[in-house]
């Protein structure tokens, strides 16, 4: 089936309509730590991550971030004939260091020729003062996206999968956020031990009356060596089914305001570490699924958002 792109804004076609073609994305891997695992917040992080699993060159981290970058711009030309770059800055959480520290990688990003922006994920507790007005120097230079961990609306949810901040904390930091001139975007998961469909449909209500551009949606992936692992084993999570999923992302899709972008729909991580679900390393049957179940309904982005009790 081919990709109905009337029924819900995607990434790909907000980089093309901002900046007339193709745009790449390089990841890079700046050695960053996490409030949730120095000590900050806590030691071991949130029970479902294994920041490996974000890198699949595990020897990444240990190249300089301008050769990560200028390896990445290569390969788009030379494979892809690209030439617009966003660097992305995404293995833990990439406001958590030094400002200057930040300031002289963020630098390096954007002196490559080609690079028309960067992309930051974080999380809510990482967006001091000091870090705010440094993002607001390069918003005023280049293209600024923040990503901002957040998973679900739900402290309770948040306090079992050990996340380390609160819903609040995430709507203050997008209140700050949001008087830069930077695009915001929200990181959520679907499937997290506690929540049924109807605490997740509550997530996609709340989080469309939130001031961001762009969210991220993608299954609990549950990967070898994590705290989520054992859950699994001991029954106390159970993966969604690939239909249930998709039928999950298109509530979130009729409950988002219109002009808002769905940036991704799901993830993926290296199969030898993924437990399950499986389908999760297979992204178009995940897109083919999600299209299914809009032409199934009828549906199409924003469709609910309007409506006064959203169900």
């Amino acid at each position: 089936m081919v990709e109905p792109p009337e029924r819900y804004r995607t990434f790909s076609r907000f980089l093309r309509e901002r900046y007339g073609g193709k745009v790449w994305k390089i990841p890079v891997d700046a050695g960053f730590s996490c409030p949730n695992r120095d000590g900050t917040r806590g030691h071991d992080g949130c029970t479902f991550c294994r920041q490996e699993s974000f890198n699949p060159m595990p020897s990444r981290q240990a190249i300089e971030v301008a050769a990560q970058i200028e390896a990445g711009i290569r390969l788009a030309r030379q494979r892809f004939g690209i030439d617009k770059f966003i660097v992305y800055f995404q293995t833990a959480s990439n406001t958590h260091a030094p400002v200057a520290t930040l300031n002289r990688l963020f630098e390096q990003a954007i002196a490559f020729p080609g690079v028309v922006g960067l992309d930051i994920s974080t999380r809510p507790d990482c967006l001091g003062p000091e870090i705010l007005e440094l993002l607001a120097g390069f918003a005023a230079r280049t293209d600024l996206w923040v990503e901002v961990g957040l998973q679900s609306i739900h402290d309770r949810t948040l306090s079992i999968i050990h996340r380390g901040h609160t819903y609040q904390e995430y709507l203050d930091a997008v209140g700050a956020l949001q008087r830069l001139p930077v695009r915001i975007c929200t990181h959520l998961i679907l499937g997290l031990p506690g929540e049924d469909a109807e605490m997740m449909r509550q997530t996609a209500t709340a989080v469309a009356r939130v001031p961001i551009h762009e969210i991220k949606l993608h299954p609990l992936l549950i990967l070898e060596g994590t705290a989520m692992a054992a859950a699994l084993q001991e029954g106390r999570v159970e993966p969604l089914s690939l239909e249930d999923y998709a039928a999950l992302v298109v509530d979130f899709i009729e409950r988002m305001p219109e002009d808002r972008v769905l940036q991704r729909m799901t993830a993926e991580a290296p199969a030898g570490m993924l437990i399950a679900p499986r389908w999760a390393l297979e992204k178009h049957q995940v897109r083919r699924a999600v299209n299914v179940e809009l032409v199934k309904r009828g549906s199409r982005q924003g469709c609910r958002f309007h409506q006064k009790a959203l169900s």
